[in-house]
């Protein structure tokens, strides 16, 4: 079950290698600036960071039917919120 891509502008590297950490405190392997994330709750994310244009797209590959799309993209909203203010 995916959920429809999205796309964060404006992530310098430090805030990106900010929200990889906090990811991994939460149970999500992070490698690199791009892969494959599989985390708790058979959340499976795809994801791309470009450094040069401080782009970061990520998209739900797989996730529980307990979790929805709105609540995984929300906690990444959150995580990355942390390190914009």
């Amino acid at each position: 079950m995916a959920c429809q891509p999205v796309s964060y502008s404006g992530v310098t590297a430090n805030i990106f290698n900010s929200m990889k950490g906090e990811l991994e405190k939460n149970g999500f392997s992070v490698p690199g600036n791009s892969g494959v994330i599989r985390g708790p709750f058979g959340i499976v994310m795809q994801y791309a960071y470009d450094e040069a244009t401080e782009t970061l797209n990520v998209e739900v590959l797989e996730k529980n039917f307990f979790v929805s799309c709105d609540q995984i993209y929300n906690q990444l909203d959150n995580t990355l919120g942390k390190f914009t203010a």
